[in-house]
């Protein structure tokens, strides 16, 4: 599939597919007689392709006029008016009509998500300082690579090509640690693409400059420096940072890479490393949580809060057409390097959470003063595992804990040990739960909690009791 002719014009003409699920949300508002138009930008601001739409729209109307462009999305649909929404919005093509190849249709979802991401990181960093109008830098940040969307959409196999070369640039660093390396070394998405589209004769900074003047969208996928003009130094750099962020993030939360991005925002949230890190692994976790039903939507799935060094890219390659032997999830890692005690935590969730009968996961830091805090958790519908284990309540699990032993509770021994635990874990105890204190060199490190999966236990508990029990600190 070859790029159309003119393809400048043709983008200006034909617009990105909206996801089924922006796109239903959209109409069912301008059901309404009057809309609420709070809640249908809500919609728009899931959505690169249908925000772009509104906002190029709404400034071509404002340059007819001589009237300045719209400062964000609500402006831009109060430009337009809702007679036009109504017209207008339930016309965009819908993506999963529109991509029937499911690896072109990942790779436009993973290049979306991307942009999503940027946009949440870049609004939750700006106020956590503070900072008003941010919703201008969010913008810049969703709609900043609608280029790479609409290489997947006309051309996957030069998306493909182009993404493959910036992978790999990330994963090299990786593999060597950054050694002496600038964090700007690390990242060319940007000048993939640039090379890519090259060498199909269309420049891509004339044609981001093309579509910033036509629509004052800003499409700035080349340039770290610069997003739309209006904004300030330290949005800019905020900006850039939430893009590779992003980016980065899809390569694991353990990296180098990441350690360095997040010693970056902590300057410019002018807070501590724990505190920008929180920050930012707490609104991972949300979003991935609100967007689970997305495919391949966000590597906050990965996220297990322990820093497990772990490599895993996400999502993986191979869903989208990539070279494996390049790209895979273990291509970060030196083939030598043995897995970690973390890594293989890690890997262990992964594969109960895959469980259909799991319901829940919950890890538990070691007891402090007879309390363990829950630093993990993980639920597939409602939660009831505590935030936190007070061993005083709870004369089974401290007796387990002192003795490193995993137990299974089910219909056979709960009416028996259910009065050894507390309410809460009583309760979870009714649809199955399984304990296994985590060790390494004998000492505790965790105790992992799983409710559900009473037809599974014995794998559940043989998985656990060879997870981390006797495996060598690094």
């Amino acid at each position: 599939m070859s790029l159309p002719e003119n393809w400048s014009e043709y983008l200006l003409e034909h617009p990105l597919p909206v996801r089924r699920a922006v796109h239903q949300g959209m109409c069912r508002e301008l059901l309404d007689e009057s809309p609420d138009l709070p809640r249908l930008v809500g919609w728009l601001r899931r959505d690169p392709a249908a925000a772009s739409m509104v906002l190029g729209a709404a400034a071509q109307g404002q340059r007819h006029r001589q009237r300045g462009a719209p400062h964000n999305l609500e402006h831009a649909l109060s430009l337009l008016g809702t007679n036009w929404a109504r017209k207008q919005l339930p016309e965009l093509p819908i993506l999963e009509n529109h991509l029937t190849d499911p690896g072109q249709l990942a790779g436009y979802l993973a290049a979306s998500s991307r942009a999503m991401r940027a946009a949440r990181l870049t609004e939750t960093w700006l106020i956590e300082r503070r900072e008003t109008g941010t919703e201008m830098v969010m913008v810049a940040a969703l709609l900043h690579n609608l280029v790479e969307l609409a290489l997947w959409r006309d051309a996957p196999q030069l998306a493909r090509e182009a993404l493959g070369q910036a992978r790999q640039r990330l994963i090299t660093h990786v593999r060597d640690q950054m050694a002496n390396e600038d964090l700007a070394q690390c990242f060319g998405l940007g000048h993939s693409f640039k090379a890519v589209l090259a060498r199909e004769g269309v420049d891509l900074e004339q044609l981001e400059a093309t579509l910033t003047e036509r629509y004052y969208l800003p499409v700035m996928l080349l340039s770290d420096e610069a997003s739309i003009p209006v904004l300030g130094a330290h949005h800019q750099a905020i900006l850039v940072l939430g893009r590779r962020m992003a980016f980065a993030s899809e390569f694991g939360w353990y990296t180098p890479i990441i350690r360095k991005l997040n010693a970056l925002v902590a300057e410019h949230l002018h807070a501590s490393l724990n505190t920008a890190w929180r920050v930012t692994l707490h609104k991972s976790i949300r979003d991935a949580r609100e967007f689970a039903d997305i495919p391949l939507y966000h590597p906050g799935h990965m996220l297990v809060e322990h820093s497990d060094d772990r490599t895993l890219i996400w999502p993986l390659p191979a869903d989208y057409g990539l070279a494996p032997g390049e790209n895979d999830c273990h291509a970060a890692r030196p083939q030598s390097a043995p897995p970690s005690p973390g890594r293989k935590l890690g890997d262990m969730i992964r594969t109960l959470s895959g469980m259909p009968d799991v319901a829940e996961i919950a890890l538990y830091a070691p007891p402090a003063s007879g309390k363990a805090p829950r630093n993990f958790h993980w639920s597939r519908a409602d939660a009831c595992l505590p935030q936190a284990i007070v061993l005083a309540d709870n004369p089974l699990l401290t007796r387990l804990i002192s003795r490193l032993e995993v137990l299974g509770l089910d219909a056979s021994n709960r009416e028996r040990l259910s009065p050894h635990l507390d309410a809460d874990l009583g309760y979870a105890a009714m649809q199955g739960l399984v304990v296994a204190p985590l060790a390494v060199d004998g000492e505790l490190i965790a105790t992992l909690l799983c409710r559900g999966g009473i037809e599974h236990q014995g794998d559940i508990i043989a998985l656990l009791e060879a997870g981390t029990a006797g495996e060598p600190a690094d």
